[in-house]
């Protein structure tokens, strides 16, 4: 951008007042670029390098680069501080069988069983069943994780399958 302005020194003497900065278009691409490579942080951090710069690309992308591997660093291990602190749910105790499920309990697929010790296949398959009657989809997921890593289910079967094998209709 360049505008004339007046002479402080000598009268009738016009100068030209070079302002060099960064337009609004290239601070919005450099934001996108640092929000596509280093997140929020990035963007900032990228939007104010290019208007410290005054619009010159080479020396931000020179800055740049080392700069979205500390900042990815950074947000990696602030991502790990915080999946630390999540607490750990406590294993479900076995719920007591009662006589009618132990009559049936013969017919049922061996990976009825929990390989964790916590409810079985049919309790939990009554449960996503429970869950998707409440629209619940939570609750769904969360249990049909739980089929995957609690039962040796078949590896070709999705979960209502597994389900479906056990007695309870989850489709």
């Amino acid at each position: 951008m360049t505008t004339t302005t007046p002479d402080p020194i000598s009268n009738n003497v016009e100068r030209v007042l070079v302002r060099n900065t960064a337009s609004g278009f290239e601070q919005g691409i450099a934001a996108v670029a640092g929000l596509l490579t280093c997140g929020p942080v990035g963007a900032l951090a990228s939007w104010g390098t290019i208007r410290g710069l005054q619009g010159k690309w080479a020396p931000w992308f020179i800055i740049g680069v080392p700069s979205a591997v500390v900042i990815n660093v950074v947000n990696i291990a602030a991502l790990g501080v915080l999946g630390s602190m999540v607490p750990e749910s406590a294993p479900t105790p076995a719920p007591e069988v009662s006589s009618m499920e132990r009559s049936f309990s013969s017919d049922l697929p061996s990976y009825n069983v929990s390989n964790t010790g916590g409810t079985t296949l049919v309790q939990k398959c009554q449960e996503i069943a429970r869950a998707q009657s409440n629209l619940d989809f939570g609750k769904v997921l969360s249990l049909s994780y739980q089929v995957g890593a609690d039962h040796d289910t078949p590896w070709n079967t999705d979960v209502d399958q597994d389900c479906a094998t056990v007695g309870v209709d989850t489709y």
